[in-house]
């Protein structure tokens, strides 16, 4: 087991309101395996992503990634074990604008302890010659993927990508995915969320989440 979730729940109040964002997630992910989550804009896939990583603490329920318990830790803890098993894109970036994007990896392999080749990395992804950019100098495509690469540099068990291929071509996206697909096969486990036709043809298994329920 990689990646297991019972039962999550996640909501929000505001005043006397309450916002149920997720509600009542059960899945789990093998090493090996891509995973494509879809569903409509709102329907709680990036707030499912956060508490599987970690970054959000479930109202309810439980998440376990590589036989730990990551939920109902504390913020340090969940901040230790994601640097051991996880890698995280989100849409909001994951790079520091004050860094270039070697800086930004060689800085998250430092924290992870990782040993793999960034220069590697980067030229899988078809960014090597931007190694030395700043992060406002690269383009909505190029960003993406060096956002991806800081999530890959310490060769995680679980990648939890956000919204991955939205601003790439189709030849772009294809080369992306065949490397995420290496990953895996290499023993990586790996959710997707996304619109994307060709993430779901990839995947070896589509859910499909609307209003914070799975429902395929």
């Amino acid at each position: 087991m990689s990646l297991r979730a019972d039962n999550v729940y996640r909501f929000y109040r505001s005043g006397d309101e309450e916002t149920l964002a997720v509600q009542g997630v059960s899945l789990e992910i093998e090493a090996g395996e891509v995973v494509a989550l879809s569903g409509p804009s709102g329907s709680g896939k990036s707030t499912l992503l956060a508490c599987l990583a970690g970054t959000d603490e479930p109202s309810g329920g439980t998440v376990w990634v590589e036989g730990a318990r990551m939920s109902g830790r504390t913020e340090a803890a969940r901040a230790a074990l994601r640097g051991r098993h996880i890698g995280t894109m989100a849409q909001s970036g994951n790079l520091l604008a004050h860094l270039s994007l070697l800086d930004n990896l060689r800085l998250a392999r430092h924290i992870g302890h990782g040993t793999g080749s960034i220069e590697e990395l980067l030229a899988d992804l078809g960014i090597a010659d931007r190694a030395k950019a700043w992060v406002h100098e690269l383009s909505g495509g190029e960003l993406a993927r060096a956002s991806l690469a800081v999530a890959l540099v310490n060769g995680p068990g679980v990648l939890l990508a956000d919204e991955p291929t939205g601003e790439l071509d189709e030849a772009t996206e294809a080369r992306l995915l065949a490397l995420v697909r290496g990953r895996a096969e290499a023993g990586c486990a790996v959710l997707i969320a996304s619109h994307s036709p060709a993430v779901r043809r990839v995947a070896d298994r589509v859910l499909l989440l609307a209003d914070g329920r799975l429902v395929a």
